[in-house]
């Protein structure tokens, strides 16, 4: 019989919704990610995916500084259903705003180390206690604010000391730094899209109102080994962006796949910038 870590994403989903189903009940706490894949004889990028197909069936939810809570819902018609939608490019807004004929520049930008909570040690996959980097900034078109960004990446990625202190919002950007200093690659990156209020800090680097809507989008970035490099919140002002999209289909792009492989990690929207600030 091959091991749980050779079986595929969708057998180790099975065997966990089975665990779920027989040995717990709505409302509890899964054990940590750690205890689940000894138990399981899984590794934990693996056991990650098979929380994003749970995930999307509604089966457990998130709850930052409690854990993974079971949900076992009678009537699912009245629950608030997720739908992935892989989108296979993000580019940096400074070159989108140079390609729209406007002059992108950054202002309130802020490179520093902090500590990782408990909440920020389950956004990155690190200990509580371990250091990391806040790289925080305000992009603007023309002098005019249109977006504000800020990523949590581990001081520690793979037993390389990631060094964020050269960071430049216009050219020596954060992909261009994993580049140059990590011996693995870059691999994939999911989140979501959430539109709400911004918060006080944020509207106040935006200048707009604390209420104005704005475009959250909050995504992870993984290597091509599974490890977390960046937790990355971006603030979008409608107002003042014009968002599109286009899409590339090429045969390489297995959609399936990305939609089975994606993860929920995120944290209350309103609530992330004024986390990590407070750090």
């Amino acid at each position: 019989m091959r091991s749980m870590d050779q079986s595929s994403t969708t057998e180790i989903t099975t065997r966990l919704r089975k665990i779920i189903e027989t040995e717990f009940n709505d409302g509890d706490r899964l054990p940590s990610e750690v205890k689940l894949a000894e138990s399981l004889g899984v590794s934990r990028p693996k056991l990650r995916e098979a929380f994003g197909q749970l995930w999307q069936a509604g089966l457990i939810e998130k709850k930052w500084g409690v854990g993974t809570i079971v949900r076992k819902r009678q009537d699912l018609a009245d629950y608030k259903r997720s739908v992935l939608l892989p989108l296979p490019h993000i580019r940096s807004a400074t070159a989108l705003i140079r390609e729209s004929g406007q002059e992108p520049s950054a202002s309130d930008v802020s490179v520093r180390l902090s500590s990782a909570d408990s909440v920020v040690g389950q956004l990155l996959d690190i200990g509580e206690g371990d250091k990391f980097w806040i790289v925080d900034r305000v992009v603007r078109a023309n002098k005019l604010p249109v977006q504000r960004t800020i990523d949590a990446i581990p001081a520690l990625i793979e037993g390389v000391n990631f060094d964020a202190t050269g960071f430049d919002a216009l050219n020596n950007t954060l992909l261009s730094m994993f580049q140059d200093q990590l011996k693995s690659t870059l691999a994939k990156s999911d989140g979501r899209l959430s539109v709400v209020p911004a918060p006080k800090d944020t509207a106040d680097a935006l200048e707009v109102r604390e209420d104005e809507p704005t475009l959250l989008a909050e995504y992870t970035t993984y290597t091509d080994r599974g490890t977390i490099v960046s937790y990355t919140t971006n603030w979008y002002l409608p107002s003042r962006v014009d968002m599109r999209f286009s899409a590339e289909r090429p045969a390489a792009i297995n959609f399936r796949d990305s939609i089975l492989q994606s993860s929920e990690k995120h944290m209350p929207p309103t609530s992330i910038s004024s986390h990590l600030s407070r750090l």
